[in-house]
């Protein structure tokens, strides 16, 4: 850990090592929405990752455990309810923030089935959605990291 610091530092780059960042994954298959979404996370000061396939969030959630997950709906081929159980397989305790444009229904159900495999599911967000509410749902969450 020492080394890596010393190695940021005479690269110019002062930077904690990656274990004491505070990690919000966002997994969706559009690039514009995990674009604006990591923006806003990034200025309120946590590291994020852009996943857009369960594959992807298996190999990530075996390196980082995340403080929050947004998920969208629908992934192209796969959804949602592919996801629940890979973060549920890795004991993932963040609160997940499903998004989607569907109706409330089923936004209702899959929420139930992550709280039915032990997740700690938010209600559904609705897109579109002003990237202010991403700002108050990290101070409502409480999250680690979140600033003050």
């Amino acid at each position: 850990m020492y080394e890596q610091m010393e190695n940021n530092a005479a690269d110019g780059v002062l930077k904690a090592p990656p274990q004491a960042e505070s990690f919000c994954f966002v997994v969706d298959d559009d690039a514009g929405i995990c674009k604006a979404l990591c923006f806003t996370l990034r200025k309120l000061g946590f590291a994020t990752r852009e996943i857009a396939s369960p594959a992807a969030l298996d190999r990530e959630l075996a390196e980082h455990s995340p403080v929050l997950v947004f998920l969208d709906l629908g992934l192209g081929e796969h959804g949602a309810l592919d996801v629940l159980p890979i973060l549920a397989r890795h004991g993932c305790k963040a609160p997940v923030q499903l998004m989607s444009g569907r109706s409330q229904a089923v936004l209702d159900e899959v929420v139930a089935a992550g709280e039915g495999q032990g997740l700690r599911m938010l209600p559904a967000l609705t897109k579109p959605f002003r990237m202010g509410v991403i700002k108050e749902l990290v101070a409502a969450v409480g999250l680690p990291g979140a600033p003050g």
